[in-house]
């Protein structure tokens, strides 16, 4: 894994990211940072199982661009550039988007069995973050990235999202979701190393 190149997918997906979730909240609300409630969002692309049992499966992507809360969807936004920068010229801009569209999209799916209606819509970023998060982790762990910058950017991205689901969740631990992704990222990213480890052995 030694692909260097223009990160085109972190952009992509931060400027998604930003243009998606601020124009939703201006079309509700009628300004950009107006306050808005989670159902709000259901006709804009968040979720819940019935949505996604009629095939509209175009929500798996939309609903990690729309953010209740505009200041989070700047955070992360600013986390996804940072992460993105770093990880998508190690791994790839395939790879790296997979885990953020597969490893998000399920940590979102998991969130609306743990939530009552109509709050349980799936929406936001920070599954797909966490999940490229543990992806950093490991890639640091095994020596495959040793930035300073990146252990920073790794903390700052994980550290606060799990603080505040132990201070604020209604039983204080991590919400269900965000383990999901978190663990997805770990666990394929395991896999992709080893995967490379072991075709490299054999070359």
């Amino acid at each position: 894994m030694q692909l260097k190149q223009i990160p085109y997918m972190t952009l992509i997906l931060v400027a998604a990211t930003i243009t998606t979730s601020l124009t939703v909240n201006y079309l509700i609300s009628g300004t950009l940072f107006g306050k808005i409630k989670v159902p709000d969002l259901e006709p804009f692309g968040g979720y819940t199982v019935e949505h996604i049992a009629d095939f509209e499966l175009w929500r798996l992507v939309v609903s990690q661009l729309i953010h209740v809360k505009q200041a989070h969807m700047f955070y992360n936004a600013l986390s996804l550039l940072a992460l993105g920068y770093l990880l998508e010229r190690r791994i790839g801009s395939l790879t790296f988007t997979f885990i953020w569209l597969f490893a998000g999209a399920a940590g979102t799916f998991v969130s609306t069995f743990t939530v009552p209606a109509p709050w349980n819509l799936g929406t936001g970023g920070s599954q797909a973050i966490l999940a490229l998060a543990a992806a950093g982790l490991v890639l640091y762990i095994c020596a495959q990235l040793k930035s300073k910058f990146m252990l920073s950017v790794i903390a700052l991205t994980i550290l606060p999202a799990f603080a505040l689901d132990l201070i604020y969740a209604e039983n204080h631990l991590p919400k269900p979701g965000h383990v999901v992704s978190f663990s997805l990222g770990l666990l394929f990213t395991a896999y992709l190393l080893r995967r490379s480890s072991a075709n490299y052995n054999h070359t």
